[in-house]
């Protein structure tokens, strides 16, 4: 038992070797392949040339630096409004009995044209009857003066007669002292001077009142020559006719339709009176008028209807109050050389070009150049800042002021990696 315990050791002990061998040397093989694996890629790598790092350049475009003073155009939209607008009224009542052809909305009328025609055969009657009135009545003072001129002759021969019979009373009253005629022949006497003076006191009161009648008459006649007016106005009025030419619109009356005095049968615009309304903002009338105002202010007017048309303008009238709604002041500039053949009509909109004030020592700039308040420049083709201030934006234009020279190349384009040093190409 003992013998095979010892054999079975001794078989153990000449195992152990070969073990050893497996469990260290092998791994000692695979680094050593790895090394040499490694070894020999080093051995065969191609070599790499070190690049050399290249500045970026960036294109851009620029603009030659212009220094001037500018006026620059504001444009404003407005609207064409009537400059004279007149409501035609019936001055008479009746029955309309023709209209002219042009009497419809939208029609274009001519100074004089007639319009309307009511019925006038009242107003002739009364024509007539005012006439025959007047004619009565001028008769009628003819008499007056006929009689008045007969009773002031009547008193100088009344006058006359009292001076006779003053000399026979006296005559008499000589005679009656010495007893050559009898006291009744002398109270006769006297009572002949007596009645000749009351026929002259009768004459004076007949005259008086002969002028008052003519006086009255006179005023009579008066009052018949402006009913007689009065009626031919009536009848002239029978007749409506365009004051101007220009424009109908709210045409309300036909053939046949009764007008009552003062009703509205149509609106007529005249046509060389149109004019556009536009407002400027509160800080813009202040700053824009420079202390002259606007009135006499030349502006464009741009009509982009069926086609681009353009207009002069001059503005005439600012609104008296400022637009609580929008804070801004309404202007109003009259069309120049329009006729009754234009286009134009109220409630077109258009676009009004106003010059601002002049900006002395400016540049302008499209606003892409500008970066917060710095523009640059190019200068051997490195980018330069410059502060600016900016003196007023024109839509998608600046103008500003800064030190720049004429002729400096302004970078008109704007990416984000923008500032100065970087270089650039200009394109």
């Amino acid at each position: 038992m003992s013998g095979l315990k010892m054999k079975n050791r001794l078989g153990k002990i000449r195992l152990r070797p070969g073990r050893a061998w497996f469990k260290f040397g092998l791994p000692l093989l695979i680094l050593a392949a790895a090394l040499l694996v490694v070894g020999l890629l080093k051995a065969t790598k191609p070599e790499v040339q070190a690049r050399k790092v290249e500045e970026k350049v960036w294109p851009v475009s620029v603009q030659i630096a212009k220094v001037s003073d500018e006026s620059p155009r504001r444009r404003f939209y407005g609207e064409i409004v009537a400059g004279r607008e007149a409501e035609l009224r019936a001055e008479v009542q009746g029955r309309v009995i023709k209209v002219d052809d042009n009497f419809i909305d939208g029609g274009i009328v001519a100074k004089g044209d007639q319009l309307i025609s009511f019925d006038s055969f009242d107003y002739a009657s009364q024509v007539s009857e005012k006439d025959a009135e007047l004619t009565e009545a001028k008769a009628k003072l003819t008499e007056l003066q006929a009689a008045y001129d007969g009773a002031i002759s009547l008193l100088g021969r009344d006058k006359e007669q009292a001076k006779l019979r003053e000399r026979d009373v006296a005559r008499r009253a000589r005679l009656i002292r010495s007893k050559n005629v009898s006291e009744k022949n002398f109270d006769d006497a006297k009572l002949a001077l007596s009645e000749a003076r009351q026929r002259i006191t009768e004459r004076q009161q007949n005259i008086k009142k002969l002028r008052a009648n003519i006086q009255s008459q006179e005023a009579t006649i008066k009052r018949r020559i402006v009913g007689l007016d009065r009626a031919k106005r009536d009848l002239l009025d029978t007749r409506l006719y365009a004051p101007f030419d220009g424009f109908l619109t709210s045409v309300g009356t036909t053939v046949g339709r009764y007008v009552s005095v003062g009703d509205t049968v149509a609106k007529l615009i005249q046509a060389g009176r149109l004019e556009v309304k536009f407002q400027v903002s509160n800080n813009q009338f202040g700053r824009m008028t420079g202390g002259s105002g606007f009135i006499g202010t030349a502006v464009e007017i741009t009509w982009r209807g069926a086609a681009k048309e353009k207009y002069l303008a001059s503005i005439e009238r600012v609104e008296s109050v400022v637009d609580a709604a929008t804070g801004g002041v309404n202007l109003y500039a009259r069309i120049d050389g329009l006729s009754s053949r234009t286009r134009l009509r109220p409630g077109v909109f258009v676009e009004v070009y106003l010059a601002d004030r002049p900006y002395i020592g400016v540049i302008r700039l499209p606003e892409t150049a500008l970066h917060g308040d710095t523009i640059y420049t190019v200068i051997n083709n490195r980018l330069h800042a410059h502060k600016v201030s900016v003196a007023a934006r024109l839509g998608d234009e600046v103008l500003v002021r800064g030190p720049i020279k004429n002729a400096d190349k302004i970078v008109v384009t704007n990416f984000n990696e923008i500032g100065p040093g970087l270089r650039v190409v200009i394109r």
